[in-house]
């Protein structure tokens, strides 16, 4: 494997940690827990000694198997019924095996294992099917007994059958006779059916073996040589070590591979709920940008009066410093309400302000338009609920979803206010009252100043009296002048104000269609489905290391 087998262990681990809303992985944490748990134990066990598990219906002669192999008397025997309700177990003298109340048994025959000899699996005993169970799960090697009248029994497949691949198994027909013929290929090609894999088969005679063992004869019947030379010689400390590792990588794939089916398999969902939630936020955005648009960006007096107070600070020349005079005397009614005792600004005066002046407008916002967001809120969001709940989630805890969104949406608004909305305002304003503007709009008062005055010096050193009409007609024509260029530079104001309001529409707009990480909205929903996808990319990464590097 690419990664250590205790790095793969350690990311199953978290894995196996998992609590949040995706039921696929949650529901699959508490089996994770359990094959953690025996993974790492299995880890902490490769150096010690092999235990061998002796499994089989009942009559197949597995206590007389062990009585066999350990040359002496160890486990009563009965040709005829079940005998065996405690598993007994054979080990070298001083070797520690946890057992709890298991008869034990210590002998110096086989120094390198530790045999148990388990209740049969075909008992209707439920006490008995347990106990073994629990000999399976402490073993290494399964040597699978049966005689030639009993080897198909469903019973022992049945507990067999979910340790594939996770423990090292071989056959042992425990009652061969001359005169029959051996079980070997139809047993082996049944198992092979199965998905079993055999280490090795071995044909005995355990009675007459451990008969002529008793004698102090050396037993030579069949494959008891082979099979004695198995468990004394081939299971050295080596493939000891072997088959541990063997039976620890077989329980991570099967591990992996159930976790694959049962999570992996469930990525796509994942990635279709993704754009579900982005075409959710995307609609949302939408709908809270027309909002906004409706409720502020169409107030067109707004931006001009934001536009008029950016020019009255920046006044230069004589019609930009009588337009900041005419300006303050249209604004004088407004100020003066607002300086009344009890009275309070207006909501026009409330969003100029927080224009012109970096105010957080999220509050103010926030009684203008709470009511038609939080509905589209609720609307676009019990559709969502439902694509979660398909993908396999619980339902979500949204208390705080639609309090966060307005907070962000708030937060974005004011944001679009105060820079490019307000960088436009500041643009235009500077334009309107650049020296060249200024020059340009005193031209005609100057000029028409500079005539007047002409005239009148030339009629006083030509010893003439000016008419009372002259002067009169002087007046009404500079006022009409300096009229015309406050109204052009008024139309000019309202044309920068209708340009700065239509970019800060686009602006929100973006802004509020923002992808990725800086999208709005839904935010319960959208730390669920980071986690579970980051879960299902953990899952993907275990399989290619797993089962890919197989």
């Amino acid at each position: 494997m690419p990664e250590s087998f205790g790095a793969i262990v350690r990311k199953l681990r978290r894995l196996a940690e998992y609590t949040g809303p995706w039921r696929p992985l949650r529901d699959e944490a508490p089996r994770l827990r359990t094959s953690v748990a025996e993974l790492r134990e299995r880890e902490t066990r490769l150096d010690d000694l092999l235990v061998v598990a002796l499994v089989g219906g009942s009559g197949v002669g597995k206590s007389t198997l062990l009585n066999a192999i350990a040359g002496d008397q160890l486990a009563q025997t009965s040709e005829f019924r079940p005998c065996t309700a405690t598993p007994t177990v054979y080990h070298p003298p001083g070797a520690r095996f946890e057992a709890g109340d298991w008869r034990m048994v210590s002998g110096s025959a086989l120094e390198h294992l530790v045999i148990i000899d388990t209740p049969d699996s075909d008992t209707v005993i439920k006490e008995h099917r347990e106990t073994v169970e629990k000999v399976l799960a402490a073993c290494d090697l399964i040597l699978i007994c049966g005689s030639p009248e009993k080897y198909l029994d469903e019973a022992t497949w049945s507990l067999l059958r979910p340790l594939q691949g996770e423990r090292t198994m071989a056959c042992v027909e425990t009652k061969a006779r001359a005169e029959m013929p051996s079980v070997r290929e139809h047993w082996l090609s049944h198992l092979a059916e199965q998905g079993f894999t055999i280490e090795g088969y071995f044909r005995l005679n355990a009675r007459a073996t451990l008969d002529r063992r008793l004698q102090g004869a050396r037993a030579s019947e069949f494959d008891w040589p082979a099979f004695e030379a198995f468990l004394r010689e081939e299971l050295t400390r080596e493939k000891v070590q072997r088959i541990k590792r063997s039976n620890a990588i077989g329980l991570l794939t099967k591990t992996v591979r159930d976790l694959q089916e049962r999570v992996g398999a469930r990525a796509p969902e994942l990635t279709a709920l993704e754009k579900s939630l982005r075409e959710s936020r995307q609609a949302l955005a939408a709908d809270t940008a027309g909002i906004v648009r409706r409720r502020l960006f169409a107030e067109r007096h707004l931006w001009a009066y934001a536009l008029s107070r950016e020019i009255d600070v920046r006044a230069l020349g004589i019609v930009l410093t009588l337009y900041r005079l005419f300006d303050a005397i249209r604004s004088l009614p407004v100020r003066l309400a607002g300086w009344l005792p009890g009275s309070r600004k207006t909501r026009l005066g409330r969003q100029a302000a927080a224009l012109l002046s970096s105010v957080n407008l999220f509050q103010e916002d926030l009684v203008l338009v709470s009511d038609a967001i939080q509905q589209q809120y609720e609307s676009h969001r019990s559709s969502l609920a439902m694509a979660f709940a398909h993908a396999g989630f619980d339902e979500l805890d949204d208390s705080t979803g639609y309090d966060a969104y307005v907070n962000a949406l708030g937060k974005r608004i004011a944001d679009v206010l105060r820079g490019p909305a307000r960088d436009r305002v500041v643009a235009h304003a500077h334009r309107l009252t650049s020296w060249p503007v200024a020059l340009l709009l005193d031209v005609g008062p100057i000029a028409f100043l500079a005539y007047t005055c002409y005239h009148i010096v030339v009629t006083y050193f030509d010893a003439q009296l000016l008419s009372a009409g002259f002067l009169m007609h002087s007046v009404v024509v500079l006022a009409i002048i300096v009229t015309a260029e406050l109204l052009v530079l008024s139309l000019l104001m309202r044309m920068g104000a209708w340009a700065a309001r239509n970019a800060a529409a686009r602006d929100l707009r973006h802004a509020l269609k923002a992808p990725g990480k800086n999208a709005l909205g839904f935010e319960p929903e959208a730390a669920a489905l980071a986690d579970a996808r980051a879960q299902a990319e953990a899952v993907r990464s275990l399989v290619a290391d797993v089962l890919d590097g197989d």
